[in-house]
């Protein structure tokens, strides 16, 4: 029984972090509602307006209300990209530079960038840091390997190897092996 309800538990966390939106997106995306049910209340009203003083046919107004409401669609679809999407699809064309192998480039922020591309653009740059270190490291370490494992076979090859020797480099081998995956 006990463990159900741990089981209970962990769904509910994988529910609730599944789901979860920062609250200045659910603000940003409020605000764009509201600016859509506002425009569209404007345009209702002057609809109203035009039918009550200049007696304009209906046929005219549905015109007037579908033609206001794709302004409307469109300048908040606009706004809400530029803002939103755009900033994703600069991070997308620097990701895949980084991907090229150009381990030494940053992602760029910009200062009017949501505080959540900054925020993600900043935890990413930490992350490419580490990898960067890391693959330094894991350059390093194949160069001794590398060196080592030619020692050797050269010490075999010649045939005055000390099976002592031998065994002292593999060891001294495996510990930076050791050492690196300690590391990281």
């Amino acid at each position: 029984m006990g463990n159900m309800t741990n089981l209970d538990k962990n769904n509910k966390k994988i529910v609730r972090q599944r789901y979860f939106v920062a609250k200045e997106l659910q603000i940003t995306i409020a605000l764009l509602v509201m600016l859509a049910l506002l425009g569209g209340m404007f345009l209702q009203s002057i609809s109203k307006g035009l039918n009550t003083y200049f007696r304009f046919e209906s046929s005219f107004l549905g015109i007037f209300l579908s033609v206001g409401y794709i302004v409307i669609i469109v300048f908040l679809a606009i706004f809400f990209s530029y803002r939103l999407i755009g900033p994703f699809k600069r991070l997308e064309y620097e990701m895949k530079m980084i991907a090229k192998g150009e381990l030494h480039k940053r992602l760029s922020i910009r200062t009017r960038d949501d505080l959540h591309v900054r925020n993600f653009t900043e935890y990413l740059n930490e992350f490419i840091g580490s990898f960067e270190d890391m693959s330094k490291e894991y350059n390093k370490l194949h160069a001794t390997i590398d060196n080592e494992l030619e020692e050797l076979a050269k010490m075999i090859e010649s045939g005055e190897h000390n099976p002592e020797d031998i065994k002292n480099k593999i060891i001294a081998l495996q510990k930076h092996i050791h050492e690196f995956r300690e590391k990281w």
